[in-house]
């Protein structure tokens, strides 16, 4: 038993102020397992008594004994959204997510509450749980619906003429900027296998579809992932190979296939993690394009408090393609924050610049291609909202790409409204 466990008994009594009677009558119900008529009871309460702290804390236990995971999460959350929230309410969040299988969601919780002043007294048994829930022998599943009216689809200049060799050329509507509104569907599905001691087979698919105003930028692409997964002590460790299919415009586009490798350390309020991976990129019908693709990846998460923490995230790839026009060297760099708000909101704010340089200059352009981007990414989280599992959302991305050639140069602004689910 973790020592903020709810006990199976009954408080002796409600602090906050309550009829004598109907605070008897909760007790007696609930010493019979009685969780029901217990929150009935409670629901009978005045609203000012009813809507005290200990009253809510009580009926989210009853509505974890009664199944209702959803109501007891909506509770915990508006219960975190008042100042000095007991460490125990975060917990027993956490602990409920555990309960309807949304991992990711437990960890982030029990690493909150890591970030708390009171942590010290519950540490190692909230690691414990993290370990836990890194090891989970099962199968995990996520879900991502959403709406997003995107102002350039497909990532194109707004000018309408081109000069090459000092000669102006119209450019047609496909190669202009195009507005539009996309639907978009991200699933995947991942099984733990037990191999021997710590170690496990981690396989695991993926699919992701954009369906938009215009059948020409249509995108998706289907993956398949494979590999161990083992420690190094505190540390985590994983090798994987991996295939992807993608198609644009309802057209097959490219393959990808390769290996990758990932270590991830920390458990306290500091978490690392770093990967490296070697993919070979081969196109359908764009010759010369076809490449080698090698990335290195760190960053580091550091949770602040038990409701704010922020990431740095530090990247690089190197394309090697069959003409040197298409090879580049890549650099991006972000940091975010996040921070939970009243009114059962989260906000993760991350800004990012990614730098892409060209070995070699195209047929039609007078010097290799430098591009710099400039983003910002905000998206609001209503964390108290649940329905069958899924959590709303709202995001906006804003983007700026500057480029020596005038054909890649371009803004881009897309909003999200969706929903997500993990289980």
């Amino acid at each position: 038993m973790l020592p903020w466990t709810v006990p199976d008994q009954p408080p002796a009594a409600l602090s906050a102020p309550s009829p004598e009677q109907v605070g008897a009558e909760v007790g007696e119900a609930m010493k019979r397992g009685d969780w029901r008529r217990a929150d009935l009871l409670l629901s009978s309460l005045p609203p000012e008594t009813a809507a005290a702290p200990e009253v809510q804390f009580v009926r989210a236990f009853l509505a974890r004994r009664m199944g209702r995971r959803d109501r007891a999460i909506e509770i915990y959350q508006r219960l975190l959204e008042g100042q000095g929230a007991p460490l125990r309410v975060r917990l027993e969040l956490a602990d409920t997510f555990v309960e309807a299988n949304d991992d990711r969601s437990a960890e982030h919780n029990y690493r909150l509450a890591l970030a708390s002043d009171e942590a010290e007294a519950v540490r190692e048994g909230v690691e414990a749980r993290l370990r836990e829930i890194a090891e989970r022998r099962r199968w995990r599943y996520s879900v991502n619906l959403a709406i997003s009216p995107d102002s350039n689809v497909n990532t194109a200049t707004d000018a309408r003429q081109l000069e090459i060799f000092g000669l102006p050329f119209e450019l047609s509507d496909e190669a202009r900027r195009t507005s539009g509104v996309g639907l978009s569907l991200a699933a995947s599905a991942e099984r733990s296998v037990p191999l021997k001691g710590r170690t496990r087979l981690m396989v695991g698919g993926y699919g992701r579809f954009v369906d938009n105003d215009q059948r020409a930028f249509d995108d998706g692409a289907l993956g398949l992932r494979a590999g161990p997964q083992f420690w190094l002590g505190q540390a985590r460790a994983g090798v994987e190979a991996s295939v992807e299919r993608r198609w644009f415009g309802g057209q097959a586009l490219s393959r990808t296939a390769g290996l990758s490798g990932d270590l991830q350390w920390g458990w306290g309020r500091v978490q690392r993690h770093a990967a490296l991976s070697a993919q070979r990129l081969t196109y359908d019908r764009i010759e010369g394009r076809d490449a080698w693709i090698y990335a290195a990846g760190w960053d580091r998460t550091h949770y602040l408090s038990a409701n704010r923490f922020w990431r740095l995230g530090v990247n690089g790839a190197r394309g090697e393609a069959q003409v040197a026009s298409e090879s580049f060297w890549l650099g991006r760099v972000s940091t975010g924050v996040y921070q939970t708000l009243p009114a059962g909101l989260a906000a993760f704010v991350e800004p990012s610049v990614e730098r892409r340089t060209y070995d070699a200059r195209s047929l039609l352009s007078p010097s290799p291609r430098r591009d710099t981007e400039y983003a910002l990414a905000v998206r609001l989280i209503k964390r108290d909202w649940r329905y069958r599992g899924f959590s709303p959302y709202v995001g906006a991305q804003a983007s700026r790409n500057d480029s020596n050639l005038d054909i890649n140069a371009y803004s881009r602004l897309r909003l999200d409204f969706g929903a997500t689910r993990t289980f």
